[in-house]
């Protein structure tokens, strides 16, 4: 961002230009702090360099990246930052934080209107972002902003499984996961359990895999081969579910004016 902190006094919103920018390393940071405590350890912001990830993921040029960076700041810091993700004609908010000093200074409404203006500028049809349902300020600040619901999704806690597959599971992209996960501390597998093909997401001792006996196949082959410890299993839904379970989120969508937005 260059003279970003500088600009940013009067609570503008800028971009982050690159790896070397001096707002990375606290934006990475600040928004670890958002993710809900029951979810500590799970998702790619809490592994061990998400920092070196977010610097990485904006080495491209910005009409190449798929991964905007926006942050409010002053010479303090950080005061809030939005991670946004480019999919096709879809903006989705991977994450916002801001920082707990700063609250209720309108820095979250801030980087809403931008992503607005972002998404317009880069052909966007419509806007996501997830939220957790018991985050009841957030979700009244993304309603204000013209999100509303629109499916559901539930995260289960699973426990090891450590009696033999009956199904054999093959590892499709070992190479580029184990480099990916070694450099930044997570890392997304890809598994093949019979027939069918699945994505395991896994950050630090904690995976994220698929249910049912697919799930459990991959727990008892890839909790000795990675050292998992800590398994879940997230599930969709259209209507808020009411089962036990350690998490619940919302995705959000809103689309965008017409022509001459």
């Amino acid at each position: 961002m260059g003279t970003g902190l500088n600009a940013a006094t009067t609570g503008t919103v800028v971009a982050a230009t690159g790896p070397g920018d001096p707002v990375v390393t606290a934006a990475a940071h600040l928004l670890a702090e958002s993710v809900p405590s029951s979810c500590a350890g799970l998702v790619a912001y809490h592994a061990s360099d998400y920092a070196a990830f977010l610097a990485a993921s904006l080495a491209p040029p910005p009409p190449l990246g798929t991964l905007l960076l926006r942050c409010v700041a002053d010479e303090t810091g950080v005061q809030a930052a939005a991670d946004w993700r480019l999919l096709g004609r879809r903006l989705l908010l991977n994450g916002i934080a801001v920082r707990a000093q700063d609250r209720g200074r309108g820095h979250g409404s801030r980087l809403l209107e931008d992503g607005v203006r972002l998404a317009g500028r880069l052909g966007c049809d419509e806007l996501l972002l997830d939220v957790s349902l018991e985050n009841t300020i957030a979700r009244h600040l993304y309603r204000r902003a013209g999100y509303q619901d629109q499916s559901y999704q539930v995260w289960t806690q699973l426990d090891p499984a450590t009696s033999p597959a009956d199904s054999p599971v093959r590892v499709v992209d070992w190479a580029s996961f184990t480099a990916h996960h070694r450099a930044y501390g997570f890392g997304d597998l890809r598994v093949r359990v019979g027939a069918d093909e699945f994505g395991v997401r896994c950050v630090g001792r904690a995976a994220r895999v698929p249910g049912g006996e697919a799930g459990a196949a991959v727990r008892a082959t890839l909790g000795p081969l990675l050292g998992i410890d800590q398994w879940y299993v997230t599930t969709a839904s259209e209507e808020p579910a009411t089962e036990p379970a350690f998490a619940r989120f919302a995705r959000m969508w809103r689309g965008l004016p017409g022509p001459g937005r």
